[in-house]
Formats: structure tokens, C-alpha cells, sequence
């Protein structure tokens, strides 16, 4: 029996047969799909991860950062609490000064007793950590009115190592108010402070010093002086000085010798005597006398006006003179006139003296005072030279003037010439002196009626005048109110 075998189709499909299982065998490998994707999510993960960390760090640092910034803001802000508090109680009249010249003011000290020299500390600490320094202080205004000061002062937190984490600046602008000794800043204003009278001693008799605001008495050592007559010694503390003791102290007439203003017993720090400029030195090589009736216009054409070349105009309008002596008798008259601009006299010789009825005129009569000024030789103080001696003039003709003469004996010959009138404010005119008189000592007019008329504004003319270190106010002075305020962070990083 033959047996054929039989093919099957290419094209017939696989019997499954029951009961067994077909598995198809895939070459595909899942594996290369699975390790990239999780690297992928792993670095997706710590990025995150590392972002929320650094966000959360940054927060951390900016959020000390801004701690530590407001800390060296509020340092500075005590810093400026501290400063105007010490200025306040211990240092008021620099006030008035900007910090440059804290260290040689014009006063070197309030005038009111008991005041303190020195200067206050411009930097200082806070807490364990925080540092203040005054970067500047700038006054605008005037020492007998006030004004503004501008204070820069600089915060700072240190690091342990005393670097610096955070700074901040703070700068504000206060109020500052001018006062009388021993009144608070609300209190009406008794005086401006300004010495109508100054000198080093004074024996004032029966003069008297007029003008509420500005007839204010100066004298630098009386206190080292002290008439046996008195109940007070050198040793009595000032603020507990009566004013009896003081009209005693400055050898006043205690049933005749009028002082409107205050009596001030302290030494302070003069300005220099102003001189001519220096391009008119050789006005010094033979300066005339004048011995008879004089008149020097200022700014004149007229040589004999300029007293024939002894006067000269500078190029800021002032007309400069330099004399050696004056010796005036019967009728003769030295007359000053300011119409066309300042006149200023120096006295380099010894002696000024007016005998009979001569004297001094100031025309015209509502020239302010300081548009004349007669001055005298600087300060000696070895004594090289013999003091001079000024008598001024009373008479019907106010001498309308600004005297300073720091080495000289003072007084005033023939006093009570031109009535004083005073006004309900306590503002004065006539007197036989209608401005100032500042010397080395003041006496030479004991016994007579003589009077000195100090104008209100009289220290703001010498300011406006001749400078601030002329502008000298006596008085106290206090920082209040903030009209301004602003602060910034200074970045350190």
C-alpha cells in the first residue's frame, strides 16, 4: 500500500489544538523606554526641589536683609534723637553754627549760665550691634531769629568682625527757634541777645543802656572783678545772680543805672577789629589827624571828601579811612556821610577826644547804624602798645555808629545830650550812641548821665554787614518739630 504524504498549504493557517497554549515571542525590549523617562521625572523632581529650596533660602535672606536694613534706619533715627537732645540741653548755640565750625564758633558757649563748651558726640552706638555717625548738619537762618538745620546722620548693623551688614541713611529737617535764657521756646522773645554794650570790665556809673530787644550788656570779666560793695563773689554761681548783683557787678548806679536788656557776665570768643582791605595797607604809611571840622562823604568825587587821599572806595562800595588821632574842640564837627555807601574808620593812633561842644555826626539821620563803623587797633594782649583812649560825644546829634575798639578804654564826654524815646514795645531812639559800642573797657564816662541806644536789629546789620562772626547773639536756642523727613537703604552687597 503505497502512502503518500500529504503537504499542507503554505497558505494554511496553525491548528490550535485544544488544550495547548501558543505564545508569540516579541523582540521589542520595554526596558529602553523606562530609564530615560525616569531620569527625566528624577531631574524634574530635584530641580524642583532645588528651586523651592533656593526661593525658600532667598526669601530667608531678603527677609534678614530687610530686618537688618530697618534695624540701621531706626539706628539712625536714635542716632538723631540722641544728637538733637545733647544740642537741646548742652550745646544750643550750635545750633545756629554748621558743622564745620563746631569746633571754633563764634561763641564758644551759650551765654546763658551754666552753659557747656565743647561740642556734642557726632557718633555714637546702639545696642550691641548698631553704630550712628552725623554726616552733616547745615544751618540756614540767622542767630537772632532762627531758621532750619538739615541733619544727615548714617545707620549702620555690624557684623561680628565690625563690618557692616546693613546701613541706612536717614536726613530731616528741624525747626530751630531762637529763645531768652531760661524760657521755653514758646515764651515771647525778652531779648535778642545782641551786647550793645561789650567789654572786658565795665564800670557802667550812672550810664544807661536802652532798647529792650538789643540793650543788652556783655562783659567778658567782670565776674573776675567784683566791687567789694557787692553781696555776690567770683565764686557765686551765675544763674544764681539777682539782677541787683549784676547792675553791682558791672559798677552801675543801683538808683541811677538803666540796662533795658540783660546783663551777660562770660567770657566768649571775639571776631577780629575789621581792617581795611589788603590792597590799602599803605593807607597806614602816614595817616592824618583830624583836629578841625571834617566832613568824609563816602564814595565822593571830591578829594577833600576823601580826606585828601587818607579815604579810598574799595570795589565793594565801602569807603575805607585811616586816621591816626582825633582832637576836636569848640564847634568842629566830624560828620559821616553814608548816602553813597559805607563808611568805616580806623584810629591807628592813641587818643580820640572831643572837648567843648564839638563831636560827631552821622548823616543822613536814618542811615542804619553799622553804615558807619569806627574801629580801633586789634587786640594787644601783651600790652605792647599803650590802650587807647576813645572819648565819644553826647550832644544833640545822635552819633549814629557801630564802635569797636578792642584795645581801648571807653566813655562818652557830656552825656544826656538827645533825649531817649521809647515806644510801648520797649524800642528806643535818640541817646547820645544810637548803635553799639564794643570795647577793652568801658568807664571812662562814670559819673555822667551818658546812654547808649541799641536798635533792635542792630546785631542782624553787623550779620548781614560784616559777616557771621559779628552777628554775636547771646541767647539760647532749641531744635523742634521735623519739617521734613526721608530715609533710604544703602546696599552693601
Amino acid at each position: 500500500m503505497n502512502t503518500t504524504a500529504k503537504r499542507q498549504h503554505p497558505t494554511a493557517k496553525a491548528r490550535i489544538h485544544p488544550g495547548h497554549t501558543h505564545t508569540r515571542v516579541e523582540n521589542h525590549n520595554e526596558n529602553g523606554f523606562i530609564l530615560p523617562l525616569v531620569l527625566i521625572v528624577t531631574l524634574i523632581l530635584g530641580a524642583g526641589l532645588m528651586a523651592s529650596t533656593t526661593r525658600a533660602w532667598l526669601g530667608l535672606t531678603g527677609a534678614v536683609r530687610q530686618s537688618q536694613a530697618r534695624s540701621a534706619r531706626e539706628v539712625a533715627e536714635a542716632g538723631l534723637s540722641q544728637l538733637i537732645e545733647a544740642l537741646n540741653r548742652n550745646h544750643a548755640h550750635l545750633l545756629v553754627v554748621d558743622i564745620e565750625n563746631w569746633s571754633n564758633p563764634p561763641l564758644f558757649s551759650a551765654i546763658c549760665a551754666n552753659a557747656s563748651t565743647g561740642v556734642p558726640a557726632t557718633t555714637g552706638t546702639i545696642g550691641s550691634n548698631g553704630k550712628y555717625t552725623l554726616e552733616n548738619y547745615n544751618f540756614n537762618g540767622s542767630p537772632f531769629y532762627g531758621g532750619k538745620a538739615d541733619l544727615r546722620m548714617r545707620g549702620e548693623i555690624l557684623k561680628s568682625g565690625n563690618s557692616t551688614a546693613a546701613a541706612a541713611i536717614v536726613e530731616q529737617t528741624v525747626e530751630i527757634k531762637a529763645k531768652s535764657c531760661n524760657t521755653s521756646f514758646d515764651e515771647p522773645t525778652t531779648t535778642s541777645g545782641f551786647p550793645g554794650l561789650l567789654a572786658q570790665n565795665v564800670d557802667m556809673g550812672g550810664n544807661d543802656l536802652r532798647g529792650r530787644l538789643s540793650g543788652n550788656l556783655l562783659c567778658l570779666q567782670c565776674v573776675d572783678n567784683i566791687p567789694n560793695n557787692c553781696s555776690v563773689s567770683s565764686s557765686t554761681p551765675l544763674d544764681s545772680y539777682s539782677e541787683s548783683d549784676k547792675i553791682c557787678v558791672v559798677g552801675g548806679n543801683q538808683n541811677q543805672t538803666e540796662v533795658d536788656g540783660e546783663i551777660y557776665l562770660s567770657p566768649i570768643d571775639l571776631p577780629t577789629v575789621p581792617v581795611p582791605p589788603n590792597s590799602m595797607n599803605d593807607l597806614y604809611n602816614n595817616p592824618p589827624d583830624i583836629t578841625s571840622n571834617t566832613t568824609i562823604v563816602a564814595a565822593s568825587n571830591n578829594s577833600s571828601e576823601l580826606l585828601n587821599g587818607a579815604c579810598r572806595v574799595g570795589p565793594d562800595g565801602i569807603t575805607h579811612c585811616v586816621i591816626n588821632n582825633i582832637d576836636l574842640k569848640g564847634q568842629d564837627t566830624l560828620t559821616v556821610d553814608t548816602s553813597g555807601g559805607p563808611v568805616r574808620i580806623y584810629v591807628d593812633g592813641d587818643s580820640v577826644d572831643f572837648t567843648g561842644q564839638s563831636g560827631m555826626q552821622h548823616i543822613p539821620a536814618s542811615a542804619p547804624s553799622s553804615n558807619f563803623g569806627f574801629f580801633g587797633r586789634p587786640i594787644d594782649p601783651t600790652n605792647q602798645k599803650t590802650d587807647q583812649e576813645v572819648i565819644l560825644r553826647g550832644r544833640a546829634s545822635t552819633n549814629n555808629m557801630w564802635a569797636f575798639f578792642p584795645d581801648a578804654i571807653l566813655g562818652i564826654k557830656g552825656g544826656a545830650g538827645d533825649d531817649v524815646n521809647c515806644d510801648s514795645t520797649g524800642e528806643c531812639t535818640g541817646g547820645d550812641i544810637y548803635g553799639a559800642v564794643w570795647g577793652k573797657n568801658w568807664g571812662l564816662s562814670n559819673g555822667t548821665g551818658a546812654q547808649i541806644v541799641v536798635p533792635a536789629d542792630m546785631g542782624q546789620q553787623l550779620y548781614n554787614n560784616f559777616g557771621t562772626a559779628y552777628g554775636i547773639g547771646m541767647k539760647d536756642y532749641v531744635a523742634i518739630g521735623v519739617s521734613k523727613w526721608s530715609s533710604f537703604i544703602i546696599d552693601n552687597q
